[in-house]
């Protein structure tokens, strides 16, 4: 019997490591700070979510050009959708914290 989680646990984790990574980026660009781990992690999932729908949405292959560009400048051969997920999954946190700084949610200083 197949588990959940049977053959997907790369993939739960690249998705993990990925919303950590954009949710940090988004926090900093945004706040200037980090919110710690997991909440990097979830906002950069929850990013994701939002950062694909409009970048399906619009049309756009985040990340291609960008690859492209590092692969002839320097000869390094990075997959073209790590690349898109990090910076749509940015985007869409970004956005997130942007209207939560709207409706007046999350931190203070």
């Amino acid at each position: 019997m197949d588990t959940l989680f049977e053959g997907d646990v790369l993939k739960w984790i690249i998705m993990i490591l990925v919303g950590a990574l954009s949710g940090t980026l988004a926090a900093r660009i945004m706040k200037g700070d980090s919110f710690g781990f997991a909440v990097n992690a979830i906002l950069g999932i929850a990013g994701g979510v939002v950062g694909g729908y409009l970048f399906g949405l619009l049309g756009i292959t985040a990340g291609s050009g960008i690859v492209k560009v590092v692969e002839n400048q320097f000869g390094v051969v990075l997959p073209a959708n790590l690349v898109g997920m990090v910076i749509s999954a940015t985007i869409g946190s970004i956005i997130i914290l942007y209207v939560s700084r709207l409706l007046g949610l999350g931190k203070r200083r």
